[in-house]
């Protein structure tokens, strides 16, 4: 875990050379701001916290947040990229249903029906993207 947190253009390190704050009974998870007096309490328990507590408290929970958005990324990414392959075989299946369209092929603009043997061959992915690199530096 990175002891480095940026927030925009605020940048906070911590040091974490000294012992934890012993866990009391409270979590102090409900915290009232005093802009007035510049004081910060629990609103549960009402104990008055220090400023640099409730900092580090905001850091773990922030960094936690920020883990959380990141996974949910990094799954949504997957997601999209796994859907790709549906969407595109839901898009071929529409037009085969239809009683007056067929897909067509997005290289030669022939139309593919059903009948056509979509899939019974297949090449290598590798290959592919070699010749595929090819064409289009030598075209």
């Amino acid at each position: 875990m990175s002891n480095i947190i940026d927030i925009d253009e605020l940048r906070i390190q911590r040091q974490l050379k000294h012992e934890a704050r012993p866990a009391a009974d409270c979590k102090h998870m409900h915290i009232d701001l005093d802009d007035v007096g510049c004081i910060v309490r629990c609103a549960d328990c009402g104990a008055q916290l220090d400023a640099y507590w409730t900092l580090t408290l905001f850091l773990d929970h922030y960094g936690r947040a920020l883990r959380k958005l990141n996974e949910r990324e990094r799954q949504h990414a997957e997601a999209r990229a796994r859907d790709i392959h549906l969407t595109a075989a839901q898009r071929v299946e529409k037009a085969w249903r239809s009683r007056t369209m067929v897909p067509c092929c997005p290289h030669c603009n022939e139309g593919i029906r059903a009948d056509d043997g979509l899939g019974g061959t297949m090449i290598n992915r590798s290959i592919d993207d070699r010749r595929r690199a090819a064409k289009k530096g030598g075209a």
